[in-house]
């Protein structure tokens, strides 16, 4: 039983080094040169490519910079860039949306990068609707880069858009 024993143990260590070289797991004599990295082969694509009847998907859009009203994906986002500047003020959104509350914090702008340019995002279903920018609660100013225009019923003119 001994010489068994003996037997088994013998080939263990040399089958244990073969399998630990075969997976790179046993320690080299010296190191290998650092190999060049290879790049993977493209993998293919099985989306077809736009047709004229398909055109192909735009770029992700970021929000409008531009003064006015802009209608996009995640609602109607109004940039004001008041004269003489913005900062220690307070600008609203007031229109037939909101009662025309002039100080609605819902509808407070904001110049988060300090560009002058005041914005605000809203949600509105479909339809047209007039408003104006307010500030400091007593200003009322129709924005100039609105779609249109239409009478306030003071003598001056509201902005109008229309939502689709």
């Amino acid at each position: 039983m001994t010489q068994r024993s003996s037997r088994l143990r013998t080939p263990f260590p040399a089958i244990f080094a073969i399998a630990l070289a075969a997976c790179g797991g046993a320690p080299s004599q010296a190191a290998a040169p650092a190999a060049e990295p290879v790049s993977p082969a493209p993998a293919p694509t099985t989306e077809p490519a736009p047709t004229a009847a398909e055109p192909a998907p735009a770029p992700a859009k970021r929000r409008p910079t531009e003064p006015g009203p802009h209608q996009t994906t995640y609602g109607m986002v109004f940039n004001f860039k008041p004269d003489g500047g913005g900062p220690g003020k307070k600008i609203y959104l007031a229109g037939n949306f909101n009662g025309w509350n002039p100080s609605d914090p819902a509808y407070l702008l904001t110049d988060q990068d300090g560009d002058g340019m005041w914005s605000v995002t809203i949600k509105l279903s479909p339809g047209t609707y007039q408003y104006k920018f307010v500030v400091d609660g007593t200003t009322w100013i129709k924005d100039p880069y609105a779609p249109s225009e239409a009478p306030d019923g003071f003598g001056g003119r509201n902005g109008q858009f229309d939502v689709q």
